[in-house]
């Protein structure tokens, strides 16, 4: 993509290598979010402002492009697919001594063909990066339904109306059944605050009723070829497409 390209509403799939991922660990917290703010401004402005050719003989970069990032002190190296809307991140490094390109030849040939690389919110999970510190809403998604039975059971204990234990994960309506019960008996409030804990305890809400049912929402379905599935995000999100809440 070329300098200033765009992608469809400014959305992307990305993916990191597992190399990336290991490098981000080894960051400091604030040093991890500005990396990854960057990076998810990519899905605006992919074309970035240093696209690589095949310098030393390296064809396997032909394509990439990098941006800089903690201050300028290092680069980021990445690969866009621009019919798949896709950004693979593929490593971190510093320009002296051609390091970053070093390390990015060596994974190319693999990560490009059929990589084994990491969804970003997967990785962000790992790294215990809130989505909102990095320009992302990490409400923003809608979960496969917990099975049919489990919902029928919470409607009918009186805990939570149809639509909305239709809106829960499995995970999340286990917890509102386990803690929506407070001296009166079933509060679809306690339930309902229970499961947006069960889904993100370390995110702060608002309103745990204005989470769940905005899943009721229209989804975005945009087709992520590296997940092989559709996104789960709203239709219209910025940014990063989503594979999995």
């Amino acid at each position: 993509m070329r300098p200033g390209g765009r992608f469809p509403d400014d959305q992307a799939e990305i993916v990191f290598s597992d190399a990336f991922v290991e490098q981000l660990e080894a960051l400091t917290a604030d040093q991890r979010e500005q990396v990854l703010t960057s990076v998810v401004a990519l899905c605006a402005d992919p074309g970035g402002k240093h696209p690589l050719g095949a310098r030393r003989g390296r064809r396997a970069l032909v394509g990439c492009n990098t941006v800089a990032v903690l201050g300028g002190t290092q680069r980021v190296v990445y690969q866009v697919d621009e019919p798949g809307a896709s950004i693979v991140v593929l490593c971190m490094g510093h320009r002296r001594g051609s390091e970053v390109y070093d390390i990015a030849t060596a994974l190319a040939a693999t990560l490009l063909t059929e990589a084994e690389a990491a969804q970003m919110w997967a990785a962000l999970a790992v790294l215990d990066v809130l989505p909102e510190s990095v320009g992302m809403d990490g409400w923003d998604y809608r979960p496969p339904p917990a099975p049919e039975g489990m919902r029928k059971t919470a409607v009918a204990s009186g805990l939570l109306p149809a639509d909305i234990a239709d809106l829960l994960s499995a995970d999340e309506l286990a917890a509102a059944m386990a803690h929506g019960w407070g001296p009166d008996g079933a509060d679809a409030d306690l339930a309902l605050a229970a499961a947006v804990r069960r889904a993100r305890g370390n995110a702060g809400f608002d309103s745990a009723r204005l989470v769940v049912t905005r899943r009721a929402e229209p989804r975005c379905d945009a087709w992520m070829p590296r997940a092989k599935t559709l996104c789960i995000r709203r239709v219209g999100h910025p940014g990063p497409h989503r594979a999995t809440p």
